[in-house]
């Protein structure tokens, strides 16, 4: 059964190109150009799998409809034609997939990307490392925005016999400040196991030290963020070693 779009638009042929991309993906869309056509639709309980959402429309220009469809559970990425840095601030506070400005083609090759991850990624396994819960839980959160399978340990050898047990697992994201076992000793462990075309490992830290993402990606890191670190940036990352790695993935089995 394919999954319900609700794309929220009051330009009719922008309306159109996501329509199309979507259907495309195999998606089932269904186009609303205003609020109130958005309040019709959802009071009619119908269900949607995730929406893309115009911040500024005829009848609600400053971003109402976005914590109405929020409200109704919906998964949302917002698109947007201006973005100040009010507006920013006030979009990267709210759960939502992400936000897209309507720049140029670009944009709607970002779109498709995401589109294509939220129905793709329930596949991959992704596993946070991190001794502080709270850490550990905001990147789980994040994560699960966009529909990946996550999970979570709090130090480097439960890590590692997770690794074992789930062989879903494609991406291990960790903190280098773990009890015991430290971060980068973890990584080192984990590539000699797991080799760079199989599985992604990013790793975080909030060192000032320059050298620290050198030193992680010498010893078999992928990736590196500094914390404290954007939501946005975190996906960006993410969904590009994820289609790195899947793109290798693809070259396999040409092969």
């Amino acid at each position: 059964m394919s999954k319900r779009l609700l794309v929220v638009e009051d330009s009719k042929s922008i309306a159109l190109v996501i329509e199309k991309m979507a259907v495309s993906l195999g998606y089932s869309v269904t186009i609303a150009h205003t609020f109130a056509e958005v309040k019709v639709l959802l009071a009619q309980q119908h269900s949607f799998f995730l929406a893309t959402v115009d911040y500024g429309l005829p009848d609600a220009p400053n971003g109402e409809v976005v914590p109405f469809i929020l409200q109704h559970d919906i998964p949302s990425i917002i698109m947007t034609g201006r973005i100040d840095d009010t507006t920013h601030k006030k979009l990267l506070n709210l759960p939502i997939i992400d936000y897209i400005t309507k720049e140029n083609a670009q944009a709607y090759h970002y779109l498709l990307r995401i589109l294509h991850g939220q129905l793709n990624n329930q596949k991959v396994g992704v596993l946070v490392v991190d001794d502080s819960l709270a850490s550990r839980n905001h990147v789980c959160q994040l994560l699960k925005r966009r529909s990946f399978t996550v999970y979570d340990v709090d130090d480097g050898t439960k890590a590692l016999k997770k690794l074992d047990e789930q062989p879903d697992i494609k991406i291990v994201i960790t903190e280098q400040d773990l009890t015991g076992m430290s971060g980068l000793e973890l990584v080192q462990k984990i590539r000699a196991k797991h080799p760079i075309n199989e599985l992604i490992i990013i790793a975080v830290a909030s060192s000032e030290k320059s050298f620290q993402s050198a030193r992680f990606i010498k010893n078999g890191a992928d990736d590196f963020l500094r914390k404290p670190f954007c939501p946005e940036e975190f996906y960006c990352r993410v969904m590009q070693n994820i289609e790195k790695l899947q793109y290798i993935e693809k070259l396999k089995n040409v092969e």
